[in-house]
């Protein structure tokens, strides 16, 4: 077993550092031209289709060739992926590197073509290769690489076999392959969590977050609630207006940010005291952060919301639900970022 103390964590230089903050900059306004969901949904399929060429290719590499049953997956999965007179080799040293690329472009051509064509793709890829389902599938494919080569197995795995032994692959897979060793942490303590709770989790604490970010502009600008505001936070947060009104007296004028942080401590410790006090609540908020539904939620108040409401003060202050849709529903055209 790889001796996790004694693996070298690894750590970005300045310029990676600075490229990716770009990175992430391109992607998040690309991001924002599209629905949330055709963005989460394409970052599926990316993550599906690597798992799937990986599979591939670890049974490619550790045969020396693609077998015919092997052969035949991937044409009927990829169709015309080797064209009609079959001209990827399927031998050679590098029949790997080569299936990737063939598979990646095939993918990107096919799969991903609206992604390609809207010029949204990088928003797509940005946000896969962050995934720690990402790394866990290539920390997996590197150990079956150097086990099969040691000693081939009599059957390979299906894919849905490998995909599913990735999910629940041991810590010394993980130990052995270098990545943020932050992310190896979330990926052992989703596995210990399970993909049905945490998601459940997820969806629970984005419901929550669009919740306070609907709040937020009014506990910021220190206004009055209309009554069917005060209703909702007394019906979701009981207790909540009590200990607001006491902080709002002791804070200075203009720093009235504090009272949405103390509603966010409040849910935190109210509505996740459980993942709380089993220790992985860094671990849902890496999940929630990383959804395309709360970054758009973010997105609607910062880039719209709050500079909106606080210069057209509307009649009646939207539901939170009306809000929320708005928020789902928001998209900034290309051109107009």
């Amino acid at each position: 077993m790889a001796n996790s103390s004694k693996h070298r964590a690894w750590r970005p230089s300045k310029i990676e550092v600075r490229a990716s903050e770009m990175a992430r900059r391109e992607a998040n306004r690309q991001a924002r031209r599209i629905p949330w969901q055709l963005l989460l949904e394409a970052r599926h399929q990316y993550l599906e289709w690597n798992a799937f060429t990986l599979w591939v290719r670890g049974i490619a590499e550790a045969q020396g060739e693609l077998p015919a049953w092997l052969a035949k997956i991937v044409e009927e999965r990829c169709p015309g992926l080797f064209g009609l007179e079959r001209r990827c080799p399927i031998v050679g040293a590098e029949l790997g590197p080569l299936l990737d690329r063939h598979l990646s472009a095939w993918v990107t051509s096919n799969v991903l073509a609206d992604s390609k064509e809207g010029r949204w793709l990088r928003a797509v890829t940005y946000y896969a290769v962050r995934d720690p389902a990402y790394a866990r599938d290539w920390a997996y494919w590197q150990w079956c690489e150097k086990q099969w080569k040691e000693q081939p197995p009599a059957s390979y795995p299906s894919f849905e076999e490998w995909q599913s032994a990735s999910e629940r692959c041991a810590d010394e897979v993980l130990d052995a392959f270098e990545m943020r060793e932050d992310k190896r942490r979330i990926i052992k303590a989703s596995r210990a969590i399970g993909s049905e709770r945490l998601t459940a989790a997820v969806t629970e604490y984005m419901d929550w977050e669009a919740f306070t970010y609907w709040l937020r502009s009014l506990l910021e600008a220190d206004t009055q609630f209309p009554e069917t505001v005060t209703r909702e936070v007394q019906h979701r947060c009981p207790g909540f207006l009590e200990s607001d009104k006491q902080l709002r007296c002791t804070l200075a004028l203009g720093n009235y940010t504090q009272r949405w942080n103390a509603l966010l401590e409040w849910g935190k410790t109210h509505s996740f005291h459980e993942t709380l006090r089993e220790g992985w609540f860094d671990t849902l908020q890496f999940y929630v952060r990383a959804h395309p539904r709360s970054v758009r939620t973010i997105d609607y108040w910062v880039f719209y919301w709050d500079e909106h409401w606080s210069t057209h003060p509307l009649d009646t202050y939207p539901s939170f639900q009306e809000w929320r849709q708005s928020a789902d529903n928001y998209v900034v055209p290309s051109g107009d970022e």
